[in-house]
């Protein structure tokens, strides 16, 4: 399972970027970012990153508050009503997700959907269970051709 770096944010000018250079002094590439405001000037920052870990390590170290969640990211294809055929299908394995964010990967051919779920493993065995293909890891972090 592939996993998301959560960041705790502050809503102020550079803060974003204070995310930014960290993880591009490090050589870490941003795949899908996804900022959702809280409440009282603080947000969530979700990011899928080539190198989790190490991202999630070295955002902590620079003083920001990142924790690590793992997610199913589904292939599902991209065309007009294609997230509809998926969110049937998710809900038919009986899975409820709490975020989720989308990318296009090749336009008209594939996309992914993320979702953070709360049973992971269970999660898993359900989505598999009505045919639903999660992607593999390096290709999520778009480490497969390195």
């Amino acid at each position: 399972m592939a996993y998301q770096v959560s960041i705790f944010l502050e809503n102020k000018l550079g803060h974003l970027e204070r995310v930014t250079n960290v993880l591009k002094n490090a050589g870490v590439n941003i795949r899908n970012m996804n900022l959702n405001h809280t409440a009282n000037g603080w947000g969530i920052l979700n990011l899928v990153v080539s190198y989790p870990e190490l991202a999630c390590n070295l955002l902590n170290q620079n003083g920001l508050s990142a924790a690590l969640r793992k997610i199913a990211v589904l292939k599902m294809v991209d065309k007009a009503g294609g997230l509809d055929q998926l969110l049937k299908r998710i809900a038919k394995a009986g899975v409820n997700f709490t975020t989720a964010h989308g990318m296009v990967l090749e336009e008209g051919k594939i996309a992914f959907f993320a979702i953070d779920i709360e049973d992971i493993p269970d999660a898993r065995e359900r989505l598999e269970a009505v045919g639903l293909e999660i992607m593999p890891d390096n290709y999520v972090y778009g480490t497969r051709f390195m």
